[in-house]
């Protein structure tokens, strides 16, 4: 409802300014485009919990904190006064091995602690997809404002390896870590708004900060392939529904009229606020499939990256 309404303001304001440039719009306009390789370091941390179903409490909750090496490429048309923009990226990451923890409790005998600690190592990739149309205005001292509507689109691959329990100072390795013991897959996709704001501060170097809001819903697989009790095409789904802030800052410097450096600083965090899992049961465990549908505790991802490349104008 937000983005909807923010939306509007902005189409009110774009028509507004593009009635007011009728006369600039009958002038020549080039059109400039724009290519960005890029490589990026990146860390997430991605959770989710489910309820307890007698107690008002999370029965199990599982951590990622993933360090990423993510290249990218981003090809966009360069953005003059009173024009509309286009911009496009894919970056691919991949998942550095990395600690995984989950952990599970029994409110009814263990209500302060853990009944189950356990930790794996994590590999993977991602595939991030994303666009954007917008359109500049010139504010004063030579700032350029470019609102945008954009969506995104996450494919994101974790692996577990390796099962060591450390509940109750037990350091028991159940299972090594040369051994697949679960996969989790989700997708998000995640239309949004946002503004930037170009500002020059010399000859040579320019920043352009960018805001961006998101309504984002999220699909997510969990394969737990070493429990019997549970299926494995997949053990279970979970669906969601959020929303999410993003602010990310770029810092240009001119070598050329057709080539720049730049340095990328992002962060970006999902929160959900409605969700819902499905356990699919083994059928040789209870007579029978069953699924079991309840509702998500929460379900959140916070990213940070920061990259460096360079852009080229064609």
């Amino acid at each position: 409802m937000l983005i909807k309404k923010v939306t509007l303001v902005l189409t009110t304001l774009l028509i507004t300014n593009t009635t007011f440039a009728d006369s600039y719009s009958k002038e020549e306009k080039n059109i400039n485009f724009i290519v960005t390789p890029s490589i990026a370091y990146r860390y997430d941390v991605f959770k989710w919990a489910i309820p307890h179903p007698d107690f008002n409490s999370k029965l199990s909750e599982l951590i990622w904190k993933n360090h990423i090496v993510q290249p990218s490429l981003k090809i966009e048309i360069e953005p003059h006064p009173n024009q509309f923009t286009f911009l496009s990226q894919v970056k691919y990451g991949y998942i550095l091995k990395n600690p995984s923890k989950s952990w599970d409790y029994d409110w009814e005998y263990h209500p302060t602690i853990p009944n189950s600690k356990t930790f794996s190592c994590v590999r993977g990739n991602i595939l991030d997809l994303s666009g954007a149309v917008g359109y500049s205005v010139n504010l004063f001292n030579d700032k350029l404002l470019i609102f945008y509507f954009g969506y995104e689109y996450s494919d994101y691959r974790n692996k577990n390896y390796g099962i060591r329990q450390l509940a109750l100072n037990q350091n028991e390795l159940l299972n090594p870590f040369n051994q697949i013991v679960s996969k989790y897959y989700f997708k998000t996709k995640s239309p949004w708004i946002g503004l930037s704001v170009n500002t020059q501060l010399n000859d040579r170097w320019s920043i352009t900060p960018t805001i961006k809001f998101y309504s984002f819903k999220y699909i997510g697989k969990g394969y737990w392939l070493l429990r019997d009790d549970l299926k494995h095409d997949p053990s279970f789904k979970r669906n969601a529904k959020g929303t999410g802030l993003g602010f990310d800052m770029d810092f240009l410097y001119k070598y050329s009229n057709s080539l720049d450096f730049k340095i990328n600083l992002e962060i970006k965090k999902f929160k959900m606020k409605t969700g819902k899992e499905q356990i699919f049961c083994s059928a040789q465990y209870i007579r029978g499939e069953k699924v079991v549908t309840r509702k998500m505790f929460d379900l959140s991802l916070l990213s940070s990256s920061i990259s460096a490349g360079f852009r080229y104008k064609l």
